[in-house]
């Protein structure tokens, strides 16, 4: 094995103890970049796009993140790579977005598209690190940092300092034990290596935070005193009360029953305990609960055609280019509805008060056993009131989306192809792929795929 020096590149990572530049990280976002201008993925639609983004993207960037902290500017390159991919296809044009990655980044319940935020799952992935150090013992690395960033102390993981000795990524993580401190919990047993300051043994976390405020908050205590050293002869050794929260710390200790095993760590996360560590868990937990909307069920069917659902996404969100929205850009464009040539073209007017389109939701609608709404919120409403679940709301909301994927196809080909369908072509059309959808349906339920098909041709 040569001598060298750092940074060294191992296992197509560099490795270096000082803090990751763009520089370094210029491997990561070339293999990003030769994902974005393979030939393969020319063709793809806006949900290939979008799949591309979340499975092979993910992947090539879980690697780095599982290792590393990755630069603010890295993120943003690799964000900013992937909204161009995502909304034109090609990475060397210049970026419009229609919707912005903040809401790309949400969860599909709350309006997004589900692409993780690559910073947050930075920070879920670093602190796995920290969660070994507790509970993965017979690990090489878990007994290196604890015999020389800890100096043999574990429990020393909460007060120790960073020092300039250390990597990087080293006084990063002592940095980030905030972020952990509140999951990992020390069962109390015997009591000898439980800390009473900094251990999260108590209901009321740190108490050296817990009483910050308090009159005599060191109570006396030495700052590396544990539990059992401040009981003896069934007594705890701490003076009086003077506060209110020192009462309810005196309440707590009356609780506590001494062993002889050993103390212990526990993994807890929103009240349940866990003996594993999961990324996508903690990611969910540091992204915080959002405002879901009503319609993300209408939209993201289980067995869905991807493209369409992608498409009423779009139109949900009003975000397709209707000729109201390029009028209020400032574009010179004629305002009238391409497929009615008789009203200002919106995508209320579209869905369903054009005469060409509500003619076909009409015969659709009725096809599928469903009373017809012809104002857009009407529809929508109408719409959220069934569930992709049962047979008949899967095939409502197919033929829906189909109905809705179908006109804008028309109107775009009459924009730019100078081609026009009736509503009989486009009704066939449709017909034809809701079929073959049912179809597909057979292998795995037959009973749904029967029920449906039944219907349709009823």
């Amino acid at each position: 094995m040569p001598q060298g020096s750092l940074p060294v590149r191992h296992l197509g990572v560099p490795l270096c103890t000082k803090k990751l530049s763009l520089h370094n990280c210029e491997v990561l976002i070339q293999q990003i970049k030769s994902k974005f201008n393979s030939w393969s993925v020319r063709a793809l639609s806006f949900a290939g796009r979008l799949q591309l983004i979340k499975t092979v993207i993910a992947g090539i960037t879980n690697f780095w993140c599982s290792s590393f902290v990755l630069p603010k500017a890295c993120i943003k390159r690799i964000n900013s790579l992937c909204g161009v991919f995502l909304w034109k296809g090609n990475i060397e044009v210049r970026h419009t977005a229609r919707v912005s990655w903040e809401v790309v980044t949400r969860p599909k319940s709350e309006g997004g598209l589900g692409v993780r935020n690559l910073e947050i799952w930075n920070k879920a992935c670093i602190l796995k690190l920290i969660w070994l150090l507790f509970f993965e013992a017979g690990s090489i690395w878990v007994a290196w940092f604890t015999d020389t960033v800890l100096n043999g102390d574990l429990n020393s993981f909460w007060t120790v300092k960073p020092n300039p000795r250390n990597s990087w990524l080293v006084n990063k993580l002592l940095k980030s034990r905030s972020e952990i401190y509140n999951w990992i919990k020390l069962r109390v047993r015997n009591g000898d290596t439980c800390r009473f300051w900094t251990d999260n043994w108590s209901d009321f976390g740190c108490l050296r935070s817990f009483l910050a405020n308090d009159f005599n908050s060191t109570l006396g205590i030495r700052e590396n005193a544990t539990l059992s050293s401040l009981y003896r002869n069934d007594h705890w050794l701490l003076p009086h009360p003077r506060s209110e929260k020192q009462l309810q710390l005196h309440a707590f200790l009356t609780t506590i029953e001494f062993t002889t095993e050993a103390d212990y760590y526990e993994w807890e996360l929103e009240g349940n305990t866990y003996k594993t560590f999961s990324t996508g868990q903690v990611y969910g937990i540091l992204t915080g609960q959002g405002i879901s909307v009503p319609w993300a069920h209408i939209v993201w069917i289980v067995g869905g055609i991807p493209k369409h659902s992608f498409l009423c996404w779009l139109f949900l969100l009003n975000r397709c280019p209707t000729r109201d929205r390029l009028l209020s850009w400032g574009l010179q464009t004629p305002p009238t509805c391409l497929l009615c040539n008789s009203s200002p073209e919106s995508r209320d007017h579209l869905y369903f008060l054009c005469p060409y389109t509500w003619s076909l939701w009409n015969q659709l609608a009725r096809r599928c056993g469903l009373n017809p709404q012809q104002q857009w919120s009407n529809v929508i409403t109408q719409l959220q009131s069934h569930s992709s679940r049962t047979w008949k709301g899967k095939l409502i909301l197919l033929t829906w989306q189909s109905c809705i994927s179908w006109t804008w196809q028309e109107r775009n080909n009459r924009l730019h192809r100078n081609s026009f369908r009736s509503v009989d072509g486009l009704m066939k059309l449709i017909d034809r792929q809701i079929r073959d959808k049912i179809l597909s349906f057979r292998d795995k339920n037959p009973l749904l795929s029967s029920r449906m098909m039944q219907k349709w041709l009823a």
